[in-house]
């Protein structure tokens, strides 16, 4: 071995002992920095759901929930942080004004739990297929008088704290006069309770039925006056469209979202008492396209649109309705619906419009990867936390 080869050797030595130590402290100081950083990010995280758990909604989110629907979806299963309140459908009068419901429909645990996070409880009346008591109950004063008293007895003791009208649909003008002399009435009984009830009524959100409605003069009497802002296209219409549209595009004359606030604007109801409604179901076409001729409609909740989804239908998005829409495999069926995306951008309508919120039909239909995703995204938007 040469010297200059014992030379190298002891470089070498020498740079290896100090090597040693000096990767020993890089490597130590990454593992604290890799720590501190993520005991930082667990700490975001926890303020973070803390901040979103203890904030407060800034708008009105009225839920509906369907008393037959007990006994697969029950109170255990409703996320009530994300509501402020739950409209209990339906009960319905009779011909002569009694107090009809379901033969389950009482439900204690419901309210009770309601109640446990500050959320208000509304006896629903009426519904689509319920409504038929409505015309005779409300055309006589004895039968309204009945009605209304036995309403006030059923929220005292059931603990109700309000009712809310959905008479589908008033449609002439003697059950217009009717109608705003069932609300007056039974207006006036609530609000004489102790402790004061609230007056809801679910309405029609264009003037083919809002024309019997008078709004103008009715709007005192309500706490809050909501539009069922969705079934703009269904079996009932003479081509396929969206169910609920953001905005109206091809100068669709069924309307949607944005039109149905113009009108509330126009029939002077106050933007304090004004909800918008955010479906939880869509609507099948058996055609391919929209705006065209069908034969065949039907609902669909949107935890069943999410299966669909997930087995090879294709997901579209309308920019000019602001919507999304599926089509079969075989571009032989569109479905509209909602989804995160558009919920979204519905809330965001109703917080720059300055609305009073909005009602959701209905919640158990939401439920997808086990949790209510629009629901939640309702509350988050309203609670300022933007869904991306």
């Amino acid at each position: 071995m040469t010297k200059s080869d014992r030379i190298v050797i002891r470089i070498k030595n020498q740079f290896s002992f100090l090597f040693l130590p000096v990767c020993l402290i890089l490597l130590l100081t990454v593992f604290l920095v890799r720590a501190s950083s993520q005991q930082l990010g667990r700490e975001f995280v926890r303020k973070e759901k803390t901040a979103v758990k203890s904030s407060p909604i800034s708008r009105v989110i009225i839920g509906y929930y369907p008393g037959w629907k007990k006994s697969e979806f029950n109170h255990t299963l409703i996320d009530f942080s994300s509501l402020t309140h739950l409209a209990h459908a339906f009960a319905w009068p009779d011909s002569e004004g009694h107090l009809a419901f379901y033969s389950d429909f009482i439900y204690p645990e419901l309210i009770w739990a309601a109640h446990r996070y500050s959320v208000k409880v509304l006896l629903s009346l009426g519904g689509w297929g319920n409504c038929s008591g409505f015309p005779a109950m409300a055309a006589s004063p004895e039968k309204r008088s009945r009605f209304i008293s036995q309403l006030v007895d059923f929220c005292n003791t059931h603990g109700y704290d309000g009712v809310d009208l959905d008479w589908e649909f008033v449609s002439s003008e003697e059950e217009s006069r009717n109608f705003s002399a069932l609300v007056r009435e039974l207006s006036t009984a609530l609000k004489a309770m102790d402790p004061p009830r609230l007056l809801t009524v679910a309405a029609p959100s264009g003037p083919y039925w809002g024309k019997w409605i008078n709004f103008e003069e009715l709007h005192p009497f309500f706490d809050y006056i909501s539009f069922m802002t969705y079934d703009y296209h269904g079996p009932w219409s003479d081509h396929s469209g969206h169910n609920s549209p953001l905005y109206t595009c091809q100068n669709d004359p069924c309307g949607s979202f944005d039109d149905s606030f113009t009108y509330a604007i126009i029939r002077e109801i106050p933007l304090e008492k004004l909800l918008l409604g955010i479906a939880f179901f869509g609507r099948s076409f058996n055609t391919g396209k929209l705006y065209t001729r069908f034969t065949e409609s039907r609902s669909y909740n949107y935890s069943d649109i999410q299966k669909l989804l997930a087995s090879g239908w294709k997901y579209n998005w309308d920019f000019c309705s602001q919507v999304p829409f599926l089509l079969s495999p075989g571009r032989d069926v569109l479905i509209s619906f909602d989804d995160i995306r558009s919920v979204f951008r519905k809330c965001r309508y109703v917080l720059e419009k300055g609305a009073a919120g909005v009602i959701i039909w209905e919640i158990t239909a939401d439920y997808h990867r086990g949790r209510p995703e629009l629901l939640q995204t309702v509350a988050r938007t309203f609670r300022g936390q933007a869904v991306k």
